[in-house]
Order: C-alpha cells, then sequence, then structure tokens
C-alpha cells in the first residue's frame, strides 16, 4: 500500500473508530441497543432452533460445563464461605417457615406426597423388615415386660407381693446362679422371633390405620405448630460448622456424581426431549415460550452494557479495543483495492 493509500486508510480508520466511539457513549447508546435487538429478534423469526445449533453441540458443552470441567481448588473454601454467611444473616431471626413456605404451597406437596400410596408402602415395608426395627420393638417389649412383671398392679396392691418376688428371685439365683440370665436370653430370643413373624401383619396394621386422610391432619397439625417458627430456631441445633461441612459434603456429592455415566446420560436425555418438543420451533417463539421477551432483554442489556461500556472508556481500554476489531481491515488488500 502506497504512502498516500496509507494514508487515507489511517483516515477512515480513525473516522470510524470515533464513530463506533459516539455511538457507543451518551444517549445514542439506548437506540443503538433497541436497534440491534429487534434486528436481532426480527432475525430470530426465520429461524428454528435446529438451524442455529444441533443437539451434538450442545451436549457437547453441557458436558464439558456439567461434567468434564475442573474447578479450582478455591471452589471448596467460596463454599465455605458462603455457609458461613448464609448461616449468620440477621434475616434468619425475622423469617419464620410460612414465610417461606406458604399454607398453600404445603398443602399442595402434601396432598401430593399422600397420593404415592405405592411408595408409601414400599417404604413401611421397608422400614418394618429392617434389623434395626426388630432390635428396637424387641427391647420395648422386654423391658415392658420386665417393668409390668416388677411393678403391675398385682405387686403393688397385695401387702409383701413385691418383696416376696424379690426373695423369690434371690432364692432362685443362689439355686441356680445362671437361671435369671437365662430365663432373660431365652425371653430376649423369643421377642425377637416373635417380631420376625409378625412384622408384615404390623407393617399392614400400620397401613390400615395410616389412611391418607389420617396421615394430612397429623401432617397439618405439625406443620401448624411449627410455621410461626423463625428459620433461626434450627441454629439451636445445628452449628456453622455442621451448615458448612454439609454444604462441602453436597459439593464433594455433586463432584463425585458428575463422573457417572448415569448424570451424563440423564443430561443427554434432557436435552434430547428438548430438541424433541424446539427442534423445529422458531427461535422468536421458543423465547417466548420460555418467557424471554423484548422487554426483558433490553433490561438487561441496558443494565450492564451502559456500566461496561463506561468502565471500560474510563479506563481507556474502550478505543483501543474498537481499533484492534477494525484495524485489519484497513490494512487489508480490500481497502488498499477499494483506495486505488
Amino acid at each position: 500500500m502506497t504512502k498516500a493509500k496509507a494514508s487515507k486508510a489511517e483516515a477512515l480508520l480513525n473516522a470510524h473508530v470515533q464513530f463506533m466511539l459516539d455511538q457507543l457513549s451518551g444517549k445514542t447508546l439506548q437506540p443503538l441497543i433497541e436497534d440491534l435487538l429487534d434486528h436481532g429478534l426480527a432475525d430470530a423469526q426465520k429461524l428454528t432452533l435446529h438451524d442455529a445449533v444441533t443437539r451434538t453441540m450442545i451436549k457437547d458443552t453441557a458436558r464439558t460445563f456439567a461434567a468434564d470441567l475442573e474447578f479450582g481448588s478455591g471452589i471448596p473454601e467460596l463454599v465455605g464461605d458462603v455457609a458461613r454467611a448464609l448461616y449468620a444473616h440477621p434475616l434468619h431471626e425475622q423469617t419464620t417457615l410460612n414465610d417461606v413456605l406458604s399454607d398453600k404451597l404445603f398443602t399442595e406437596m402434601l396432598d401430593k406426597s399422600l397420593e404415592m400410596a405405592s411408595l408409601r408402602e414400599k417404604l413401611v415395608h421397608e422400614a418394618i423388615a429392617n434389623p434395626l426395627y426388630s432390635a428396637f420393638a424387641s427391647d420395648l417389649l422386654y423391658h415392658g415386660i420386665k417393668d409390668y412383671l416388677g411393678e403391675n398392679a398385682v405387686t403393688r396392691s397385695i401387702p409383701g407381693a413385691g418383696s416376696m418376688l424379690k426373695l423369690g428371685k434371690a432364692v432362685m439365683n443362689r439355686a441356680t446362679p445362671r437361671l435369671e440370665g437365662a430365663i432373660e436370653e431365652n425371653l430376649k430370643k423369643y421377642i425377637s422371633k416373635s417380631i420376625q413373624t409378625t412384622s408384615k401383619k404390623s407393617a399392614q396394621f400400620f397401613l390400615n390405620h395410616t389412611e391418607s386422610e389420617t396421615l394430612r391432619e397429623i401432617a397439618l397439625d405439625i406443620w401448624e405448630k411449627l410455621k410461626e417458627l423463625k428459620i433461626s430456631f434450627i441454629r439451636n441445633d445445628i452449628s456453622s460448622l455442621d451448615v458448612e461441612e454439609g454444604f462441602v459434603m453436597g459439593y464433594e456429592f455433586w463432584r463425585e456424581l458428575r463422573k457417572t455415566n448415569y448424570y451424563r446420560v440423564m443430561i443427554d436425555a434432557g436435552i434430547d426431549a428438548f430438541f424433541e418438543k424446539y427442534g423445529d420451533t422458531r427461535l422468536s417463539e421458543l423465547l417466548a415460550d420460555i418467557g424471554i421477551t423484548r422487554e426483558k432483554m433490553l433490561d438487561e442489556a441496558l443494565r450492564y452494557a451502559p456500566h461496561v461500556i463506561k468502565v471500560l472508556n474510563k479506563k481507556k481500554l474502550l478505543e483501543p479495543l474498537i481499533r484492534r476489531n477494525l484495524e485489519p481491515f484497513y490494512r487489508s488488500a480490500a481497502v488498499e483495492k477499494i483506495l486505488g
């Protein structure tokens, strides 16, 4: 490019840069953003989701950020900081459970859960089949029987009956020292065996006597007593360290879950379902369906663009940014040809 042409190209570049700076500053910025947005939305009426992107592209991006991306070591520390800040926030002292969960929503959630009768039945059968239930019920019955034999109405009403029982027990212990332990051990075994054989009947008994309406009344009664409690009452039993460790464990669980094939398959299935529904839909219709209106987009653009542009200009970064993007064109052979 000759010196004369280079001079003209430089003048054009400077004029173009200044034009862009003028467009991006002052009262001209909002009309510019609105114009760009409106043209973009007009183009969105001519394109479908399949035209714009493929499901493979979206899956690759989703896997990159949801599964493959390795977060830095600062994330766990940040999670802990956030947990402590949330735990200590004074708003907990002013907010009740009812403030964050309305009676209407609680009732709807309760009714939905009560509709799942088969799930409730499975949970009851699994709980009663658990060895912990058998051990608890056996221990409860054993101590009940033992306490009854020592403190029942007969021994309290008949003078000397309690003393006679103690005397008989002492005599038996001397005659057969291991007899009492054997009796207790056999009683425990009998109770345990009896609990195991009758657990199915007790499960059915529980289900028969916990109909949905009964459970609903109990749950609503409990909610009525709890809903006016301040959220801060939880802090009586949960420390800041508990919350912090809970957040960290949740983060670690999520990290492990991200590595599983299950997680990836679920992401792919969700994307496939989205494309099945919206693949042939115009982008403008898709935006409307998910509630992203022109007004919302304009509000967000005007929330950030003026501030970012102002900061870049103040730091003397805006003009070099524009120039870097335009300069290669004005140094190109195409411009040289035009000027020639």
